[in-house]
C-alpha cells in the first residue's frame, strides 16, 4: 500500500492523485461516498459502500430475499396511505 500526501484548499476540497483515480478507474463527475471512522477517512465508490451494507447484513436475512425490492413496496404503500390522508 502506498501512501499518498494530499493538501486541503482554503474551501475544503481535496485533490485525488493521479495513480489512485487510475488505480480506482475514477472519473471526473463521478460520485464517490467518504465515511469518517475512528479518524478515518474512507472514500468509496457507492457500489463498494451497497457490497458492504450487503455483506453486513446478509446474515439476518434469508439468501433470497429482494431488498431493494421490499423497500419499493414499501414506499409505494406509504405513497398510497398518505395520499389517503391529504
Amino acid at each position: 500500500m502506498t501512501m499518498h500526501s494530499v493538501k486541503i484548499t482554503s474551501d475544503g476540497r481535496i485533490q485525488i492523485p493521479a495513480q489512485l483515480r487510475r488505480e480506482m478507474n475514477l472519473r471526473a463527475g463521478e460520485t464517490l461516498n467518504l465515511e469518517l471512522h475512528d479518524g478515518t477517512l474512507s472514500v468509496r465508490r457507492p457500489s463498494k459502500t451497497l457490497e458492504r451494507i450487503r455483506a453486513r447484513l446478509a446474515p439476518y436475512l434469508a439468501p433470497d430475499a429482494d431488498l431493494q425490492g421490499d423497500l419499493k413496496a414499501m414506499r409505494i404503500e406509504d405513497a398510497q396511505r398518505n395520499a389517503g390522508r391529504g
